[in-house]
């Protein structure tokens, strides 16, 4: 299967979008990466969403298509609201502690939820797609923080223009 940039679009996530995403996270290829701590970092996650319009309101969060049908998800945030987020597995404030304005580097996030869809350059498309609305937004700087063992997110990034400033912080000037 041949994936046209085309084919692919982001939609902002709606409630209806709630169990999918919960099924994806269970999935083993996703939760050893965003689930490594277990349920309560799934819980954080489905918390994050059903939050989406209010206390995370900062994070927009998105379902990718592949035509018509839901394959993934993905998200960006504005990381001067994130480096004071606390969460667990991650320090916010260790990453983003120099993010001194709004609207100047935006972190994103992805996951291709379908596994037939793995391996045809679409966590590349979707990257791509979300810088468009980082530059439309006005932002300078995209950061992604992947576990340095996701060997497939990191090539995915580098091969997006993403430079690594540590381990676990990939950023891009844009």
């Amino acid at each position: 299967m041949v994936i046209n940039r085309s084919e692919i679009k982001i939609k902002p996530f709606q409630d209806e979008d709630i169990l999918l995403f919960s099924k994806w996270l269970d999935k083993g290829y996703i939760s050893k990466w965003l689930c490594s701590e277990g349920k309560d970092q799934k819980a954080d996650w489905l918390d994050e969403v059903n939050e989406r319009n209010g206390r995370y309101s900062f994070l927009k969060h998105f379902i990718v298509y592949h035509n018509n049908t839901k394959i993934g998800y993905c998200l960006y945030a504005d990381c001067f609201f994130l480096k004071d987020l606390e969460e667990e597995g991650h320090d916010f404030e260790d990453l983003y502690g120099d993010i001194v304005e709004k609207n100047h580097t935006y972190e994103i996030g992805y996951l291709i939820g379908e596994e037939i869809y793995l391996n045809k350059g679409i966590g590349k498309i979707i990257i791509q797609i979300l810088e468009e609305k980082i530059i439309e937004l006005g932002g300078h700087e995209i950061s992604a923080d992947p576990s340095e063992e996701n060997i497939f997110s990191i090539k995915v990034l580098l091969s997006n223009g993403f430079k690594k400033k540590k381990d676990g912080d990939y950023r891009k000037v844009i």
